[in-house]
């Protein structure tokens, strides 16, 4: 279906340089290219026409429809950072019901990783739960001090009062709670949230630590102090050793250390029998890498 419909754009977009439209005896005849503005213009209509397309797997589209003439400017949208979830968390509670002492700065740190769509499902989330934490609550104080019977299985008919009405908001434990329950697009992609290994789970090995504090730890926690020596630092660490030495233990580490997201890669599921299958798999991994680096810091392993 793709492919067809693929093939279907970049026939009519060959195509876009001519215009049909009927003559004086109702016959259809194709204008030369050099009269389509000028006909498009006296006839009130605009002379171009504008595609715009959205996918998540660049890599999968077929290479004809990204050469020059075609989709011309490709724009990667990447995930949102703290200031830009904080916006988008306004709009999205702009008309709900919110409880006085609420923080839209303390739930975008806990959304690291979150798109626009995650930050909308987690506003859905909340509003579920702050509907049944409400309903048992009321459920509770109607059913007390009754016996089995109709009474008790009819308690949900009773109408509300303007009281209880009032009472219809979202507060800050509603969002906390929907933070555990909703997962990011981010991390169905292969990014994990921070690790919980710290530095004292990790015996020994100072001088590598050591070297992890100056060229990664600090880099990431200060970085205007890195961009004021104007020296380009390595970026990119080889661990290598026999099973168990803990190497994926000192990268968690690193990451908790630093708070950033950690991708655990696995070498079975990029090795593949096809002739550059597995480059590309390493390929997409640091593409995925690349575009989350401006709104949250990745350590690969």
């Amino acid at each position: 279906m793709e492919r067809r419909i693929a093939t279907q754009l970049m026939t009519c977009m060959d195509e876009s340089h001519r215009l049909v439209k009927p003559d004086d005896n109702g016959n259809k005849t194709t204008l030369p290219t050099d009269k389509r503005n000028s006909e498009a213009k006296s006839d009130g209509e605009p002379g171009y026409v504008l595609v715009i397309g959205a996918t998540n797997r660049p890599d999968a589209i077929d290479p004809a429809l990204r050469r020059p003439g075609r989709f011309d400017r490709e724009i990667a949208l990447g995930i949102p950072d703290e200031n830009a979830r904080v916006q988008i968390l306004s709009v999205l509670t702009h008309n709900l019901r919110i409880e006085g002492a609420f923080d839209l700065m303390k739930i975008a740190r806990s959304t690291r990783g979150f798109f626009g769509a995650d930050l909308a499902s987690l506003t859905t989330t909340a509003g579920n739960l702050a509907i049944k934490r409400i309903v048992d609550v009321r459920k509770v104080e109607l059913t007390r001090g009754l016996v089995d019977g109709d009474d008790v299985k009819e308690w949900w008919r009773k109408p509300w009062s303007p009281e209880e009405m009032k009472k219809l908001c979202i507060n800050m434990a509603d969002f906390e709670e929907a933070a555990k329950l909703v997962q990011p697009s981010s991390r169905k992609e292969g990014f994990s949230i921070i690790p919980n290994v710290k530095w004292e789970d990790v015996g020994g090995l100072d001088l590598l630590r050591h070297e992890f504090d100056r060229y990664i730890i600090r880099r990431i926690k200060n970085p205007k102090d890195y961009m004021g020596f104007g020296v380009d630092l390595e970026t990119g660490f080889l661990l290598y050793g026999p099973p168990g030495c803990g190497k994926t233990l000192i990268a968690k580490g690193v990451a908790n250390e630093a708070g950033a997201n950690f991708i655990h890669i696995k070498g079975p599921e990029i090795l593949n029998c096809l002739v550059g299958e597995s480059e590309l798999s390493i390929r997409k991994i640091f593409d995925r890498a690349r575009t989350y680096m401006f709104s949250m810091h990745c350590i690969l392993r």
